[in-house]
C-alpha cells in the first residue's frame, strides 16, 4: 500500500510539473503574441519585398559558397591526410591560418587585396562569394578530415585482405562511412556559414542583415525589424536541418 501511494504521488507530481510547464509556455506565448500584435507593422509593410529579396541573396551566398568551398575542401583534406610531407604541411598552414583568422578580416582581405593580385576591380558580390568560399573550404576540410579518421582501421585492413586497391577502398569503404559520420558537422557548418553571410554587409553587399539596417535607418522601427531579422535567420537555419532530415531520415539517429 505504501509503494502504491508513493507511485501515485510521483505520477501526480510528474503530471503536475508537466501541466505547470505547459501553462507557463502558453502564458508566455500569449504575452509574446500580444506584444507582437501591438507593434507598428504598418511602417515596415512597404519593405517586405525588399527584405525578402535580401534574404534570398543570403541564401544564394550560403549555397554557392558552400558548394565552391566543398569542392576546394576535399583536396585540402586529402592533402592533409594522405599527402606527402611538404604538401601536407602546406595544407595544414592554409587551413589553420583561415580558421584562426576572424571571418570579417578574411572578407576584408579578399575584397581589398583581390584588385592588387588580379589587376582588376571586383564587385562586392564576387568578393563576398570568394571570401565565404575560402572560409567554408577551411572549415569543411577539417570536417572531412575528421570523417576520414572516424573510419576504423579494421575496415581498411579488411578491404585490403579482400584484394581491394587503395582507390577502391577509399571509394567503397572509407568514403560512404565518412560521409555518414560527418553529416552532423556538415550541417552545423552550413548553418554557421549562413549566419556568417551577415558579415558581408561590411563590403556593401545588400544581404538580409544590411537590408534590415538600411530599412531601420529609413523608417526607424527597431523592434519590428530586428524581430523580423531574428525570425528570418531562425527559420532559415531551422529549414537547413529539416532538409537534412528529409533527405536522410537516419540523420536524427546520429545526434
Amino acid at each position: 500500500m505504501t509503494m502504491a501511494a508513493a507511485w501515485l504521488r510521483r505520477l501526480l507530481g510528474d503530471r503536475l510539473e508537466v501541466a505547470v510547464w505547459r501553462i507557463g509556455v502558453v502564458v508566455a506565448l500569449v504575452f509574446a503574441l500580444r506584444v507582437v500584435l501591438r507593434l507598428n507593422w504598418a511602417s515596415v509593410a512597404p519593405s517586405w519585398l525588399f527584405l525578402l529579396e535580401a534574404l534570398g541573396r543570403s541564401w544564394l551566398l550560403a549555397i554557392v559558397s558552400i558548394l565552391v568551398g566543398a569542392v576546394a575542401a576535399l583536396p585540402l583534406a586529402l592533402a592533409r591526410v594522405y599527402g606527402p610531407r611538404g604538401i601536407r604541411h602546406a595544407a595544414i598552414l592554409l587551413i589553420e591560418a583561415v580558421r584562426a583568422t576572424p571571418e570579417l578580416m578574411i572578407i576584408f582581405w579578399v575584397y581589398f587585396t583581390s584588385p592588387v593580385l588580379l589587376g582588376n576591380e571586383i564587385s562586392s558580390w564576387n568578393a563576398a562569394l570568394a571570401s565565404l568560399a575560402v572560409i567554408a573550404a577551411a572549415f569543411l576540410a577539417e570536417v572531412i578530415r575528421a570523417g576520414l579518421y572516424s573510419v576504423p582501421a579494421g575496415q581498411l585492413a579488411a578491404a585490403a585482405a579482400t584484394g581491394m586497391r587503395p582507390f577502391q577502398t577509399f571509394r567503397y569503404v572509407v568514403l560512404p562511412q565518412a560521409l555518414r559520420n560527418m553529416l552532423p558537422a556538415l550541417v552545423a557548418q552550413l548553418v554557421a556559414l549562413f549566419k556568417t553571410t551577415s558579415l558581408v554587409y561590411a563590403i556593401g553587399v545588400m544581404e538580409f542583415f544590411r537590408a534590415i539596417s538600411v530599412t531601420n535607418s529609413a523608417v526607424f522601427a527597431p523592434y519590428e525589424l530586428y524581430l523580423i531579422m531574428a525570425v528570418g535567420y531562425f527559420v532559415s537555419c531551422f529549414t537547413i536541418t529539416r532538409l537534412v532530415y528529409y533527405f536522410d531520415p537516419k540523420y536524427q539517429l546520429l545526434e
